[in-house]
């Protein structure tokens, strides 16, 4: 009995580190925003021509066969544009839209996504159907009036689709974190007292989220400008 126990024993701990091995194995680590359910970029079939980013479910059939999957959406949003005009998620139904967050008095990363942005906005000039969501995540200090000086500060030419966006900062933090995957929040220790992300998100028609990349990197920007093209000509070809 006691040389039962003793395999027995050894058997337990065999299968929790075969376990444990698996479970290392298959989590992804998340690059864009620490929260307690980790981004994962769920593997798609030859339809699609980018992945997803975020959780994912499933429908099935009353057999409990797969006959769907239910790619993360941005939830219902409402902000106040630089223009005094008032974006929802109606304004982006069936568009693709590249969402980014920022502050004004940002002294690091903001003036190079900004820059970033516009490169962007200059290159897709002739998609007529994309539109650029920037939201402030310093509301306290970027009223719209703050944000139009910026704009002409920054000389951004918002031409229609591109959209400086201001809300309240709970709300601006919360649909960051959990609809766009994104970190936005005071942080004392950061440069300008907040933390937030460099990352441009890539939304598609049905406002799933379709990439993210980094706003400071100029091959990136142009990975952006490219995915944007594909999801068009090749996932959205009639």
């Amino acid at each position: 009995m006691r040389n039962m126990k003793k395999y027995t024993g050894v058997f337990a701990i065999i299968l929790q580190l075969v376990f444990l091995s698996f479970m290392v194995c298959n989590l992804h680590s998340c690059t864009i925003c620490s929260t307690d359910n980790e981004d994962q970029i769920a593997a798609v079939d030859s339809k699609y021509v980018l992945p997803f980013i975020g959780e994912k479910d499933y429908d099935y059939d009353m057999d409990g066969n797969i006959t769907d999957t239910i790619f993360h959406t941005i939830p219902p949003f409402y902000f106040t544009a630089h223009d005094s005009s008032i974006i929802t998620n109606e304004t982006v139904k069936g568009k693709i839209y590249v969402a980014d967050f920022f502050f004004t008095n940002c002294p690091s990363i903001c003036p190079i996504m900004t820059r970033n942005m516009k490169v962007l906005h200059e290159n897709t000039k002739d998609i007529k159907e994309l539109i650029i969501l920037s939201h402030t995540i310093d509301p306290g200090r970027d009223t719209l009036a703050r944000l139009n000086a910026y704009i002409a500060e920054r000389e951004v030419n918002t031409r229609d689709n591109w959209y400086f966006l201001y809300a309240s900062q709970a709300y601006t933090y919360d649909i960051g974190k959990h609809g766009y995957k994104v970190n936005a929040d005071v942080d004392e220790k950061a440069e300008g007292g907040f933390l937030h992300s460099e990352y441009f998100m890539l939304i598609d028609r049905e406002g799933r989220i379709r990439g993210a990349y980094d706003g400071t990197d100029p091959d990136e920007i142009k990975q952006l400008e490219n995915d944007i093209r594909l999801l068009i000509n090749k996932e959205y070809a009639k």
